[in-house]
């Protein structure tokens, strides 16, 4: 009977436990996304419960892992208060003023001139001459807002209405339909054979689609396993092609 608890029972409740105090704890960021103290604390639980699988003491360890999680929700309330927020999460760390690099926050945040510049590049930033300020965030993530006259022209520059966001609703995926999302924009099998016929197609060969998604305008846009023929030229290169 020992044998079974601990070699079946142990590790299941080591699991249960693990996921209820996570859910309990709000636990959704990733680890990029943590602070120090969000990250300090994920790993203490995560070594915590997983003790009785070694030692076998899984009442000791749940009580120490409820008890973590207590104190993360106490200091997680505390850090909403502004004098508190300080002290336990930090505050941003500032990289570029205004198109100028700042040493002493890059001396702070442990960065080099290299290093920011990648970042920069990631977020589609080559100029560090076009920011406005750049930050390091308390988890650790780096943001950046360029000057006013180097952001994209937005809609309302141009005194322009766009038409309300839209998220394509996919209808078919690897070939197989998605028959609630079918249902949930009001449609039926005849419907999507009509659309299908459009692109020379139909139900019987539907296998070949990759996705159709269901655009603004109430038609389908629709990928297949075909490939698409393209030049040759400079502007089509991919690395790995034989050249």
């Amino acid at each position: 009977m020992s044998f079974l608890f601990h070699f079946v029972w142990t590790p299941i409740a080591v699991f249960l436990v693990g996921y209820v105090l996570l859910r309990i704890m709000g636990k959704k960021k990733a680890v990029a996304e943590m602070s120090s103290f969000d990250l300090l604390v994920t790993l203490i639980l995560s070594t915590t419960i997983t003790e009785p699988i070694v030692t076998k003491r899984l009442g000791v360890a749940t009580y120490f892992a409820v008890a973590i999680a207590l104190i993360y929700l106490f200091f997680s309330s505390l850090s909403l208060k502004s004098k508190f927020k300080r002290i336990l999460t930090g505050s941003p760390i500032v990289l570029v003023r205004n198109g100028d690099i700042d040493e002493r926050g890059l001396k702070q945040a442990k960065l080099n001139t290299d290093q920011l510049l990648g970042e920069l590049r990631v977020k589609g930033y080559t100029n560090v001459a076009d920011l406005a300020i750049v930050l390091i965030e308390e988890t650790g993530q780096i943001s950046a807002i360029p000057k006013s006259d180097k952001r994209p022209i937005q809609p309302s520059d141009l005194n322009i209405t766009p038409s309300p966001m839209y998220m394509p609703i996919p209808i078919i995926i690897d070939g197989e339909i998605v028959e609630h999302n079918l249902k949930y924009i009001d449609k039926d099998l005849d419907w999507l054979s009509n659309q299908l016929q459009s692109y020379n197609m139909s139900k019987e060969n539907i296998e070949a689609i990759t996705l159709a998604t269901l655009n603004q305008k109430g038609f389908l846009n629709i990928d297949t396993t075909a490939r698409n023929k393209t030049n040759n030229g400079i502007y089509n290169y991919k690395p790995g092609d034989n050249n």
